[in-house]
């Protein structure tokens, strides 16, 4: 399969007035915020990871900054029956209202190309194991395939899929991890209708094996093609008309997403970050970090400052003091340039 265009869109942002909404937002944002101060968390029974985040999207207004709303077509293969339709995934398919669930709709009643689907992901991709669980109602309208899975190439990946043609089994698998190997996969039957209510779908993906959860169950593991390299994790809702998805749907098929939470490891902060080991947060790394602070300081909250803004203010009561002459304000130039390029992290956007 051809990919038509890849535009991972950010729809990550913050107004800047400080209305109802935005002090909420900048609430939840301030306490994720703080709780990174300390250097790692430890899962009992999984594992110590970097990074910790919740998101309950009910308390959302806007599309939380560490997620990417994906805005791409995928081209169908004329000699593969089990791709028939081009599919296209589309903003206007991730719905986000204040008080509901996150929804990912496929429009019902589609017959001809590109089928729309709907698709988010982490908007970082260097995420190495990580312990990630979904709560999430499973649509009663056949014909789409539910995916939370984690994603670097066909050869890199980790799936639960739920095929709502089928909704007495849950479909766990490692993919192929070469060419000539043979996926990794097994099923197990939900613990009860999945489309009646909302149940936690996890699995951790850990160094050499990967364990599946439903409703905090263990039901099973894997240590064949387990992903060894850092990718993205990814949520979707799509139809292709094969015979894998089914459909397309002949009504809208809604996957609802009450809540993620995820305990993981990010590369870059392992390798390139000076704070963390002194149990500060990731500033320079972590792009979203640096925006929860500045909307967090828009909205008058008191927000962890970065290490690198103390130094700039060190630099100017240094300068102020009597008999501080030329040498100090060359150095104070030189802080107040590293602060500067210290402020602007890079930001990572998922493929």
């Amino acid at each position: 399969m051809t990919k038509l265009f890849n535009l991972s869109v950010i729809l990550a942002f913050l107004a800047s007035s400080a209305t109802a909404a935005d002090l909420n937002t900048t609430e939840l944002l301030e306490e994720r915020a703080t709780a990174k101060k300390s250097c790692m968390t430890t899962v009992p029974g999984v594992g110590r990871f970097n990074q910790y985040v919740k998101y309950d999207f009910a308390k959302w207004t806007s599309f939380p900054l560490g997620l990417s709303i994906s805005n791409y077509g995928i081209t169908a293969d004329p000699d593969d029956d089990e791709h028939p339709f081009d599919q296209y995934y589309g903003p206007n398919n991730v719905i986000l209202k204040r008080g509901r669930p996150l929804q990912l709709r496929v429009p019902g009643g589609q017959t001809k190309s590109p089928v729309q689907g709907a698709e988010f992901t982490t908007a970082y991709d260097d995420i190495l194991y990580a312990s990630v669980r979904t709560v999430a109602k499973v649509s009663s309208v056949p014909g789409t395939c539910h995916g939370f899975f984690f994603y670097k190439s066909d050869t890199q990946e980790t799936d639960i899929e739920i095929r709502t043609s089928y909704p007495d089994q849950i479909f766990l698998t490692n993919q192929k991890s070469s060419r000539t190997a043979a996926a990794s996969t097994f099923e197990t039957e939900p613990p009860c209708d999945m489309t009646a209510g909302f149940h936690e779908y996890r699995f951790d993906w850990l160094k050499g094996v990967t364990k599946f959860y439903v409703d905090g169950e263990y039901v099973g593991s894997m240590k064949k093609n387990v992903p060894t390299v850092p990718g993205s994790m990814v949520w979707n809702n799509w139809a292709n008309g094969g015979s894998w998805s089914g459909g397309p749907p002949q009504r809208d098929n809604v996957l609802e997403i009450q809540s993620i939470e995820m305990y993981y490891n990010r590369t870059i902060n392992m390798s390139s970050n000076k704070n963390w080991g002194d149990g500060h947060i990731d500033w320079v790394a972590s792009y979203q970090v640096y925006e929860e602070f500045v909307a967090g300081q828009e909205a008058g909250h008191q927000v962890v400052a970065p290490k690198g803004e103390n130094k700039a203010k060190k630099a100017e009561k240094r300068a102020a003091q009597p008999g501080a002459g030329e040498p100090v304000k060359k150095k104070q130039k030189k802080e107040e340039k590293k602060v500067e390029e210290n402020q602007v992290p890079k930001r990572r956007h998922s493929v």
